[in-house]
């Protein structure tokens, strides 16, 4: 059985908790660019399976909208209220969220995802138990620009 392991944060680094319906995604908080409310997004001429754009650095970024599944939903739940505009590499994307916390990196061991869960192309890196918010997806915004990127058919 191959084992991956995963990177532990500097102890001192702080964390972004995306909560969309049931779903909980742990990522570093540096690699979120801007945060907005939803009312934000500009909704005029948005790419297929995007619900609209973001303004950022001079040009327009895509925003999206996840389901607890990690499937793109076209029509945007009221529940959310806040968009993050994540960034990796030259590239933005927005993701459509009901909250976003940010905190201290947990201390808790991440865990190896279950093989189950171990799709090709997961955004899903591994997990960890949260006493407070219960199982908690640990990602990067590289593996959900990638993600939503491959959805859209981009």
């Amino acid at each position: 059985m191959n084992t991956t392991a995963l990177a532990r944060p500097a102890a001192s680094a702080t964390s972004a908790l995306l909560k969309i319906s049931g779903l909980r995604l742990l990522l570093p908080q540096k690699e979120i660019r801007a945060l907005e409310t939803a009312d934000s997004v500009e909704k005029t001429d948005a790419l297929p399976h995007s619900v609209g754009w973001l303004q950022h650095s001079q040009q327009r970024w895509p925003v999206y909208c996840l389901s607890q599944n990690l499937t793109l939903l076209d029509a945007v739940p009221a529940e959310r209220r806040a968009c993050v505009l994540l960034g990796a590499g030259t590239g933005f994307a927005g993701i459509l969220c009901d909250d976003v916390s940010i905190s201290q990196s947990s201390q808790s061991q991440p865990l190896e995802l279950p093989p189950a869960m171990r799709l090709p192309q997961t955004p899903v890196l591994g997990l960890i138990a949260s006493g407070d918010e219960g199982i908690v997806c640990i990602t990067s915004a590289e593996q959900l620009i990638a993600h939503v990127t491959l959805l859209a058919g981009m």
